[in-house]
């Protein structure tokens, strides 16, 4: 628990939880595999239920709010309530291990008012309280999301399909890898991977996807991966590659590019022939790409660190392809990372639209005559997406929307039947939007 609360703490500072685990995992010198995965699974099931342990925690201490506490006396609350709550942990027990935990890094007294807090939630009918919530709040609490996101997809969605979205929000998500074709075929590949005991199925739409079913130790510590036979990949993202269809010796543009899953996948489909330009702002980021081409054998990445908005430098109307997955709420993917549900809201939606907007812009006017310009996002929102779109066509009448094949989604909203939407209780994957725009000759 000591080092999940530390995880904790470095996702409230905006780390994944995978990023916050290995920054612990370092920090304290755990190399045991097993145990991270453990610590992994249980920060990720307590940041899904976020919203309803933190509530249940306000309602004892009576007026005031976790948020005022101790960032690592907050984290092992919530891990607290979650054994409680979700796991019927025995209290006794559990107190016990919170009590040594918070006396080693603090006074007694701390210790003393986690215990009595723990037991006030454990004593506190909460049921008198949820009552008395509105609709939207009971059903924020009972599906783990924020009262202001069930409205909008009640509102875009429906309720049926809404509560059908939420509920697949709440499981672990489907697990994915990309087979890199340069190296090697999927029935090959799959093969080879029931000898390290992890089980993978051929996904039915895509022929370089494998769905895993199971496997007996993280993907990331197989040989295959080590050696680059393979790329952890969602579906959906996958699917972006495919849309976009690059061939041999096709000039690209890949604005935000890091942490190059899409550049390296786009590299497999040219045969390592032409070239990739892949921009990104974050230099972190971009040592992954490096790492990324690096250990897939793909070499006609060429990348810039640089701001996407500023892209001046490069020759106007030269690219063949050119692939904005723009920066966004992440809606879409709040099944596989679910502490970003406790950080957007519609204030961040809007200034993230604005952001699009502009890359979209600096992206079109990198597009030859007859080039394709595919705008993605893993948002759910029509303000990032559809509504982006319609603005973009209403002022580029020298760009036309064109059908994004394969088509294994549902067609976008407000008309735009061409676009390509994908829904995690629909489709198995992240929520992703893909638009293909192409630019009249």
């Amino acid at each position: 628990m000591n080092l999940a609360s530390h995880a904790l703490v470095e996702i409230e500072k905006g780390l994944s939880a995978r990023l916050s685990l290995k920054t612990i995992s370092f920090r304290h010198n755990i190399a045991d595999w097993k145990l991270r995965s453990k610590v992994h699974a249980l920060i990720l099931e307590t940041v899904r239920r976020l919203n309803y342990i933190d509530w249940s925690i306000n309602i004892s201490l009576k007026g005031s709010s976790i948020s005022q506490l101790h960032p690592y006396i907050r984290s092992i609350l919530r891990l607290a309530v979650y054994h409680l709550k979700f796991l019927y942990t025995r209290s006794s027990h559990l107190f016990d291990v919170c009590a040594g935990i918070i006396a080693k890094k603090f006074e007694k007294k701390y210790a003393s008012f986690v215990i009595a807090l723990l037991r006030e939630v454990e004593r506190e009918n909460l049921e008198i309280h949820f009552n008395r919530l509105s609709e939207l709040e009971k059903t924020g609490l009972q599906l783990f999301h924020p009262t202001w996101f069930v409205r909008y997809l009640f509102r875009h969605l429906g309720r049926f399909e809404a509560i059908r979205l939420m509920k697949t929000n709440i499981s672990p998500p489907p697990q994915y890898i990309r087979v890199n074709t340069l190296k090697i075929d999927p029935d090959t590949l799959q093969r080879r991977l029931s000898k390290e005991k992890i089980i993978a199925y051929q996904d039915p739409d895509l022929f370089d996807v494998l769905q895993v079913q199971k496997a007996a130790k993280p993907l990331i510590h197989s040989s295959y991966y080590k050696k680059g036979y393979f790329y952890i990949q969602n579906k959906a993202s996958a699917l972006v590659t495919h849309v976009l269809n690059p061939q041999e010796d096709d000039f690209v543009l890949d604005l935000c590019a890091a942490p190059g899953g899409k550049a390296s996948h786009m590299g497999q489909f040219m045969k390592n022939r032409g070239s990739i330009i892949a921009l990104d702002s974050s230099r972190k980021r971009m040592r992954e790409l490096i790492e990324t081409s690096r250990r897939q054998s793909i070499k006609i990445i060429q990348p810039l660190l640089i701001d996407s908005r500023s892209v001046s430098f490069v020759p106007k109307k030269q690219f063949d392809k050119v692939l904005l997955d723009a920066p966004c709420s992440s809606t879409g993917a709040f099944q596989s990372r679910p502490s970003r549900k406790w950080t957007v809201n519609k204030r961040l939606i809007k200034w993230l639209s604005q952001i699009q907007w502009i890359l979209l812009e600096h992206a079109a006017g990198q597009v030859r005559p007859k080039g394709i310009l595919l705008y993605v996002t893993c948002s759910l929102t029509v303000e990032e997406n559809e509504m982006i779109i319609e603005r973009f066509l209403k002022l580029n009448p020298d760009f036309r929307l064109a059908r994004t094949t394969p088509f294994i989604g549902v067609h976008g909203s407000r008309g735009l039947s061409q676009c390509q939407r994908l829904y995690p209780h629909i489709n198995d994957t992240d929520g992703f939007f893909i638009a293909k725009l192409v630019r009249r000759a």
